[in-house]
């Protein structure tokens, strides 16, 4: 028998870029239907009303990924598909939609899995602040009420925040994403409200002690451009923010303040009771990585001093989206995520890579070939690695990027919405069938 398998192989995708029916059957606004209203915020000038249609096509995704030989479906619930004003009235019919690819899947034997937030605020929640509204968090805790008394029967695996370092980051710091707020106020706020909403979540779940509930958390290996002090120092405070401020406060160690100053701004919306609030103990963590930054330092930089160096400009090969693909990245934190609780179950959550249009697919079949490797050399370590959740099944709308990059492992036809198996779909079912539990 294989090393590895046991691990359990899944598929994840989101509300916001596969379900489309954006003004059907009460689904109230959220804040990307608001975002991509202005098409210069998308670089393809698209936006995800439509997206790959899930809405009325989940049962032909659902069937796809069983025939490939996938044992998890992990999809989102859009919270204002739910609750279109983001709280109070309760949108029934958006309950029954979610009612219906939980009952298909454990009709066709695959195991549903939910994430409660992938980015899609309601947009009335936006309009009184969004995240950065301290009162966002009693309204995720109720949302999460909602979810609980109508799901929880028939969903054992929960995830709650999907990437809050970059949900914020993009969207509260950046503003590359939705709702395109920038600055480090909206930042600083925005961040500790969604990770105390998490808590809060946590605890309204755990409720049913029987299920499993975990966070999803980014993680973007970090490197110094040289062995000098100043850029190991500046290295240091971007590992803080990209690999350490979304996962220590739940661990009993608050945020990591000695190497990122920023973190005395985040302090300001720091409430009684807060950092303790925010113990919790995750049944398993999400791991999700997909590329490799190198960074040196930059005093002109506000709050950071730091700055990045292109892929391009490190003359590394890099995706249609820019980014260096780097499967070195699953073995390394998968190893740092065990030093934490080396008995706590960690999932790969996320990984993939992007390709153009024209890219040939068997670079993709390469790129997982690799990441096998890596979850082999886990094993033989003894961590307690579970599984793997591909991003993503069928190419999507992908948030900024349009859809420009393709993720998926099943490809779209732009005009009849039509799903077609890519090499790495045909590849991946020949090794399920050898390899799978």
């Amino acid at each position: 028998m294989n090393n590895i398998d046991h691990l359990i192989w899944g598929v994840t995708t989101a509300a916001a870029q596969t379900e489309g029916a954006f003004d059907k059957d009460g689904r109230g606004l959220s804040i990307w239907d608001s975002f991509t209203k202005k098409s210069k915020n998308i670089k393809d000038r698209t936006n995800n009303q439509v997206a790959t249609n899930f809405y009325e096509r989940y049962k032909e995704d659902i069937d796809l990924s069983v025939e490939i030989g996938l044992k998890i479906f992990r999809f989102s619930i859009s919270w204002s598909r739910i609750l279109p004003n983001g709280s109070g009235v309760i949108n029934k019919k958006g309950i029954a939609f979610y009612d219906k690819i939980i009952d298909y899947c454990l009709e066709v034997g695959i195991e549903p899995w939910v994430t409660t937030y992938h980015w899609d605020l309601p947009q009335r929640l936006q309009d009184k602040g969004g995240w950065r509204n301290r009162e966002v968090i009693t309204d995720y805790e109720n949302y999460i009420n909602v979810l609980k008394f109508y799901f929880v029967d028939r969903v054992k695996n929960w995830i709650l925040i999907n990437e809050a370092i970059v949900c914020i980051g993009a969207g509260y710091f950046l503003g590359i994403h939705a709702p395109g707020k920038r600055g480090v106020k909206n930042f600083s706020a925005s961040i500790h409200h969604i990770l105390l909403a998490q808590a809060k979540g946590y605890r309204v779940l755990k409720g049913k002690k029987e299920i499993k509930v975990g966070t999803a958390v980014s993680c973007t290996k970090i490197e110094s451009h040289s062995n000098k002090k100043k850029d190991l120092n500046a290295a240091k405070r971007i590992d803080a923010l990209m690999n350490r401020l979304c996962i220590e406060p739940y661990i009993g160690l608050g945020y990591p303040e000695k190497e990122l100053p920023l973190v005395k701004r985040i302090k300001k919306y720091v409430q009684q009771g807060d950092m303790e609030e925010m113990k919790v103990d995750f049944d398993f963590w999400g791991i999700q990585t997909y590329t490799r930054e190198v960074v040196k330092s930059a005093w002109y930089i506000p709050y950071l001093g730091s700055v990045l160096i292109k892929p391009s400009k490190r003359k590394v090969p890099v995706s249609v989206m820019g980014w260096e693909t780097y499967p070195d990245g699953i073995q390394y934190f998968l190893e740092r995520f065990s030093t934490y609780d080396s008995e706590k179950p960690l999932w790969l959550s996320e990984c993939g890579m992007a390709l153009s249009e024209k890219e040939d697919d068997t670079k993709r079949i390469e790129y997982y070939k690799k990441v096998i490797e890596c979850m082999k050399k886990i094993s033989d370590k003894g961590i307690n690695l579970q599984g793997i959740l591909l991003w993503t099944l069928v190419d999507n709308f992908e948030w900024a990027e349009g859809f420009i990059p393709k993720f998926g492992i099943i490809s779209l036809d732009k005009i009849t919405l039509n799903r077609k198996m890519k090499k790495t779909a045909c590849w991946l079912k020949d090794y399920l069938s050898n390899h799978s539990v």
